[in-house]
């Protein structure tokens, strides 16, 4: 039996404000307080703190398979469970708790979104779809999204970089779940799992149709324990099916890279603004470049989805004389605040920024800060173009929202968002096909050397050999 929605909500609206409607329910908490902070909304400088500037690049949504038991969200009651309620009872008490956790969305959307929200609009999507996920549609922005438990629980191990799992990157490809590549070193790697395997089953469950984060949270697990893959490989012109056993271990996600290239160029990758120890695996990474008499850097963000706003600001500093912008936010009053260089070891040699049309967010705050600010030449592609922040809110039954609720301005106030950034020397990778003809045979050059990379380390030759002239 249906039960009905404004029944619900009266029943909320008296639990909380003694017989008010439910619209001056949403008034009242949003003048209270009463609702918790945001989490993450450190950030150096005064005014507002972003919290975490969400990637969401172009390309399929990746997740860590690691894996944990249970399904997302809160588990529905069977009708054929016995309980000492009813089953209309159980159902009801579902839907209350649902509809109290919407009201909380709807009082962060009034108070702390970047735009004015219809209200009216919001109750009138989740009276018809019962579900937080729709009734965040009405804002048509790709950024504010819903997030249940297990999901919630699933970004914040990608955050920290390390969690219990196997150590495989997958993602839906052509409706299948489909391993993107296994990390070194990791049990995944050790088992022989492969770039392109699919993955038909998870200790017995089929994967087709199943949602990538719930796949993601089967993988995860104790460390210690077993999960059991069944793959199926295209191999040797044929299709192949076998199980793997995998015994989970602790794995930490690597987010900076380094190499030290011809002539002292140093070669430092970051792949995306996550992980308690980025920042300092980036100064072991510039401290042991610098040990190898390191005359130039390449700073490559290429692929860098973002991640965190502050984190961006410290990297920005490595980079920035002390107290020069970074970047500028701007909220929904239209004040803007400006977060600036913080103090610290400088880099001091001539650096080169790669970029390409999969750096988004948190990585673009970088570029545009060493493009505005003349500390850097930036080479590459134009960027995604995502001027927007978004704050991470956990919710009170373990869900949490993240929200649009700032835009930024790169350190010259200049708006990215659906633009991107422009480099300053604009260099494609060529793309597959692209090779002449009369390199039929072997594979060009073109084909296989990094166009971009190569054209990075002339730009710094070139600075380092005017620096010897001078």
């Amino acid at each position: 039996m249906r039960r009905n929605w404004w029944g619900v909500m009266r029943r909320l609206t008296r639990a909380t404000c003694g017989g008010l409607a439910v619209l001056a329910v949403v008034a009242a908490l949003s003048f209270s307080g009463w609702f918790h902070a945001p989490a993450g909304c450190a950030g150096a400088g005064p005014g507002p703190g972003p919290g975490l500037g969400s990637g969401s690049g172009p390309g399929p949504d990746l997740g860590i398979a690691a894996g944990g038991e249970g399904a997302p969200g809160v588990p529905s009651v069977s009708s054929a469970q016995s309980s000492a309620e009813p089953p209309e009872a159980d159902s009801a008490k579902a839907t209350d708790e649902s509809a109290f956790v919407a009201l909380e969305v709807i009082n962060l959307l009034k108070n702390m979104y970047i735009s004015e929200v219809d209200v009216v609009a919001l109750l009138r999507a989740y009276n018809e779809k019962h579900s937080i996920s729709d009734m965040l549609a009405v804002l048509d922005d790709p950024y504010t999204r819903y997030m249940d438990p297990a999901q919630y629980r699933t970004m914040q191990d990608d955050m920290r970089g390390t969690f219990d799992g196997i150590g495989i990157t997958v993602g839906i490809r052509e409706g299948q779940l489909t391993i993107v590549a296994p990390l070194k070193g990791t049990p995944g790697e050790r088992a022989g799992l492969r770039s392109l395997d699919r993955i038909e089953f998870i200790d017995g469950k089929p994967t087709k149709d199943m949602a990538l984060e719930y796949a993601v949270s089967l993988m995860k697990g104790k460390k210690g324990t077993e999960v059991v893959l069944g793959i199926e490989r295209d191999e040797n012109g044929g299709v192949r099916t076998f199980d793997v056993k995998i015994v989970r271990d602790t794995i930490k996600v690597p987010h900076v890279a380094s190499e030290m290239l011809e002539g002292g160029i140093g070669h430092l990758q970051i792949s995306s603004f996550f992980g308690d120890d980025t920042m300092d695996a980036m100064d072991d990474e510039l401290k042991a470049l610098a040990r190898h008499e390191m005359r130039g850097l390449i700073l490559d963000l290429r692929y860098n989805p973002g991640g965190s706003f502050p984190l961006a600001i410290q990297v920005a500093s490595r980079f920035l004389r002390t107290g020069a912008p970074v970047v500028h936010v701007v909220g929904r009053d239209g004040r803007r605040v400006t977060y600036y260089s913080g103090p610290g070891a400088k880099v001091k040699v001539p650096v080169v920024v790669l970029v390409n049309e999969a750096s988004a967010s948190a990585s673009e705050i970088v570029a545009g800060a060493l493009q505005d600010m003349k500390a850097a030449t930036i080479v590459g592609v134009t960027t995604f173009g995502k001027g927007l922040v978004q704050t991470i809110y956990p919710l009170s039954d373990g869900s949490a929202v993240s929200l649009t609720t700032y835009r930024y301005l790169t350190a010259g106030g200049n708006s990215i968002d659906k633009k991107g950034i422009v480099p300053d020397v604009e260099v494609s990778l060529p793309k597959p096909g692209d090779a002449p003809e009369e390199s039929s045979g072997a594979a060009s050059d073109a084909t296989v050397r990094d166009v971009q990379l190569d054209r990075a380390i002339e730009i710094l030759k070139a600075r380092i050999q005017g620096q010897k002239a001078a």
